[in-house]
């Protein structure tokens, strides 16, 4: 088998299929990953990311010409330059593609998202958007695949022989095949492509996939005759060992991880597998386990649109089709079916499932006849032959809890030399028997609690020993809940009276039982705002990450943060409500700090609001958005028509700044100047940092961005912009290009007597404002003369040669970068200021030298000054020169 060794080539600049990458662009994207000596070290000869040798980059718009903003497709693009030892960046934006693009038999190819980045697909697509497969060393990281496109069902297939590595991927969107139906009604049974399809073809290969999210929320009872949508399909070409490690998977109506038709090895560690039809987590074959994961049926809090068409919700299904497979198990999870309207069980073996186990975990059963652990009969299915021997069911050291009525907690059919040992069993229901096994021989159920309203133990047509087992006891109960699996959590906890409550958190949230909490499905969690009511001692959980934006509690109740009773009016934060009055009214929002949406007053939440960072962009008719926001309001503009209110009290927008401009780093240091026409200020909005490297004077500033995001709020719209390198520039949360506006404004100021100029720039020259008919443009010069007046120029490019004259004359010359002020005989005073440094030619003892600039006078003589930078400001005997 081939390894990715590398070449170990030490060319400085390498050719990468039809592409030219030089060292530059390599430093680039090693500047992204400074620090993290694990995911991307060496030189630019050669340099590893997660594993895998790479000796080449390629910006993927750059030098490949993807089109960012997602207007164009991108597909020939990323085939052509997908190649050996090369890894595709992609700097953050979005990139369409629009066919299955194929890319075969590469060595050590990758591709890495920097900052946010998505795949878009058209409406209606339902095939694989991209398939790597037939090499070996292949890396997909921090690109997501966007499948909001009405009836878009695309797929995503990296198959290697050896170091698979998929990390940081979120499949965004629902993913609902147009002509699928519940149950096959109709045209319902389409085949409908699968979320993700990870191989490794080696038997000595491995593969490592973590952090994949896909919360579907799609139809349920669309199994399709097994065409369905699957979240994870791992078949029988996977021949060596796939490691998923804190995966979510939610909401597909055929398997969340449909992982059993193989005889390679599949092991799932952490994560969340939850309301997914058929099955949450599928497996079969020895060595392989799911451990530690939260496994949950709770229809009642689904998100998909029919989740009461669900036609089988098991939690764990062991089973191998026709293959025989046999040995996987089940290690410390949390298995609860919680609310359903079908399923045969929380842990299921197959009739066609050989030997398997279920070790330390903790299983909960509320809803009737549901078995906690259920071992069919080893007869085969249908026209399959009965799996291979041994057929044994093992469940030690695991509690099965829950209220479930009827039926058996856990029942084992023909399976020889089963066995249940230090077991907790206690479930409530009325007729529920602890362990069942028929005509099983050889069989021992010992060392365990089983507290049950039937009998503990029944036998028909088998032979089992019991020893040591007791009555009554307490038995760990599963963690319920989507917001189990969050950092944080908070709790409302009944006085005893009545209460109600309506909060808003930066990020994720879901319902959880902390604290004895229980989950009714009468509390409502909309994206990231949760509504709920109890009492009479209750309590309702929830578990979060990020931080508290918004709550409001009325009634007798304590609440708990993190585990700590806090004070209600400490977690209150600001909610901002804009309210429309009958017409349309357009609306930008940002805040300082995180900003969700909120049903708070009534709102609503709907499609129609586009939120980039902690910046909105929306409009409100006859009804009312709300948002829930730290870190103050860094800028809000509203149309008339609308009234807006902070914390319940009206607000006039006039009041701040009208928009956000936000400058993102990609890897490469970019030094830029930006100026507003009116207000120009620094904001933390859109998580960006204000730090002492960068320069605000007025209305303009100047700085220097790396990886993070520098932002500024400003009002009457953006004069000039310089972005000179790597980096994005998004005003309200939508990217725009530099390119559009001026690099600077030139202005000459005059005096009040008659003052000529004349200067030359690198690109061309616009008048901007005060251009009357003394004053000329040639392209990329113009000159002209001011007398008490002032004359603006829009300059693209940089200013080359400059030249004022009064009774002195001063001339710029950037091949040179001197500044020389030529005196006339009378002593005539100037001062000037640049972006850079400034150091002394020639000068007399007259001169006040600076930094940044310098103050002085010229008789009959000459001053020279060598600068770096750009010209700021300069006064000439009165008159004057901006750039800004």
């Amino acid at each position: 088998m081939q390894r990715n060794e590398g070449t170990g080539s030490s060319n400085n600049t390498q050719s990468t299929g039809s592409f030219l990458v030089d060292r530059r662009s390599y430093l680039k994207l090693a500047g992204t990953a400074a620090g993290s000596a694990g995911l991307l070290s060496g030189t630019a000869a050669g340099f590893t990311r997660r594993g895998i040798q790479f000796d080449n980059t390629v910006d993927m718009v750059a030098d490949a010409g993807c089109d960012p903003n997602g207007n164009e497709p991108c597909d020939a693009k990323i085939r052509d330059a997908a190649d050996d030892y090369t890894l595709l960046k992609f700097p953050a934006g979005e990139y369409k593609l629009t066919e299955k693009n194929y890319i075969g038999d590469k060595t050590n190819v990758g591709f890495v998202g920097e900052g946010d980045v998505r795949f878009t697909v058209p409406s209606d697509l339902n095939r694989k958007v991209l398939v790597v497969d037939g090499g070996t060393g292949l890396l997909f990281e921090n690109i997501d695949l966007d499948l909001r496109a009405s009836g878009a069902t695309p797929g995503l297939h990296f198959g290697a022989d050896d170091n698979l590595e998929i990390h940081d991927v979120e499949y965004i969107g629902q993913g609902i095949h147009p002509n699928s139906d519940p149950r096959g009604n109709g045209d319902g049974n389409p085949q409908v492509t699968n979320a993700f399809s990870p191989i490794v073809r080696s038997e000595s290969g491995t593969g490592r996939i973590t952090n994949v999210v896909a919360k579907n929320d799609g139809l349920m009872g669309a199994y399709n005759s097994g065409e369905g949508r699957v979240g994870v399909w791992i078949g029988i070409s996977h021949e060596g060992t796939i490691r998923l490690r804190n995966c979510q998977f939610e909401g597909f109506p055929n398997n969340g991880l449909y992982c059993s038709r193989t005889g390679g090895v599949v092991q799932v560690e952490g994560g969340v597998f939850r309301n997914n039809d058929i099955t949450q987590v599928r497996l079969s074959s020895r060595d392989s386990y799911v451990e530690n994961a939260i496994i949950s049926a709770d229809l009642d809090n689904s998100d998909s649109p029919n989740p009461n068409d669900a036609l089988n919700t098991r939690g764990v299904r062991f089973e191998a089709g026709r293959y025989g497979f046999g040995g996987a198990e089940v290690r410390d999870c949390d298995v609860s079916i919680v609310s359903t309207t079908n399923s045969s069980g929380a842990v299921v073996v197959g009739s066609d499932g050989a030997d398997h186990s279920v070790f330390g975990s903790r299983i909960s059963v509320e809803e009737d006849k549901i078995r906690g652990f259920y071992a069919k009969a080893p007869t085969g299915f249908g026209n399959r032959n009965p799996p291979p021997e041994p057929h044994t069911a093992t469940v030690r050291n695991t509690s099965v809890t829950g209220r479930s009525n009827g039926a058996e907690a856990v029942r084992i059919d023909q399976r020889d030399d089963s066995a249940v040992t230090g077991c907790c069993i206690n479930q409530t229901g009325a007729d529920r028997d602890g362990v069942k096994l028929y005509d099983s021989p050889n069989n021992v159920v010992k060392d365990s609690t089983i507290d049950v309203p039937g009998q503990q133990v029944l036998s028909p047509k088998s032979q089992v020993t019991t020893d040591n087992l007791t009555a009554n006891g307490s038995c760990p109960v599963a963690t319920q809940g989507a917001g189990a699996y969050l950092p944080r959590s908070l709790s409302i906890e009944s006085n005893g009276g009545r209460f109600s409550y309506q909060f808003t958190v930066s990020d994720e949230l879901g319902k959880s039982t902390a604290r004895g909490a229980t989950i009714d499905s009468n509390d409502t969690i909309i994206e990231s705002t949760a509504t709920g009511q109890g009492g009479g001692g209750g309590t309702d959980s929830y578990g979060f990450s990020g931080e508290i934006l918004a709550f409001e509690l009325s009634g007798d109740a304590s609440v708990y943060l993190d585990g700590e009773r806090v004070n209600p009016s400490s977690i209150s934060g600001n909610r901002l409500t804009i309210e429309g009055a009958g017409s349309r009214a357009d609306y930008t929002v940002a805040a300082g700090g995180a900003l969700e949406k909120s049903t708070a007053n009534g709102a609503s939440i709907n499609d129609g609001d586009d939120q980039w960072g902690s910046s909105v962009s929306g409009f409100v008719v006859g009804g009312r958005d709300s948002y829930a926001f730290s870190g103050g309001i860094a800028a809000l503009q509203v149309d008339d028509s609308a009234t807006v209110y902070r914390n319940g009290q009206r607000i006039e927008p006039d009041q701040y700044p009208d928009s956000v401009l936000t400058i993102e780093g990609h890897g490469s240091g970019t030094p830029y100047s930006v100026a507003a026409n009116d207000i120009l200020k620094k904001t933390t909005a859109n998580d960006a940092s204000i730090n002492a490297k960068d320069d605000k004077i007025g209305t303009a500033a100047s700085g220097f961005v790396i990886a993070g995001r520098d932002s500024y709020a400003l009002s009457g719209g953006i004069k000039s912009l310089d972005i000179d390198g790597d980096a994005h520039v998004f005003l309200d949360g939508r990217r725009i290009n530099p390119d559009e506006y001026p690099d600077s404004i030139l202005t000459f100021d005059g005096n009040g007597s008659w003052t000529t100029y004349s200067f030359a720039v690198s690109d061309t020259v616009d008048e901007y404002r005060g251009i009357n008919s003394s004053d000329s443009i040639w392209g990329a010069s113009a000159g002209g003369g001011v007398g008490s007046g002032q004359d603006s120029y829009a300059i693209f490019g940089e200013i080359t040669r400059l030249a004022l004259d009064n009774d002195a004359r001063v001339e710029l010359d950037r091949s040179e970068r001197t500044i020389t002020i030529r005196g006339r005989g009378p002593w005539t005073p100037y001062s000037f200021r640049v972006s850079g440094s400034v150091t002394p030619v020639r000068v007399n003892d007259h001169e006040d030298i600076h930094d940044d600039g310098a103050n002085g006078f010229v008789g009959g003589s000459r001053d020279v000054y060598r600068y770096s930078g750009e010209l700021r400001s300069l006064v000439l005997d009165g008159a004057a020169i901006t750039t800004e």
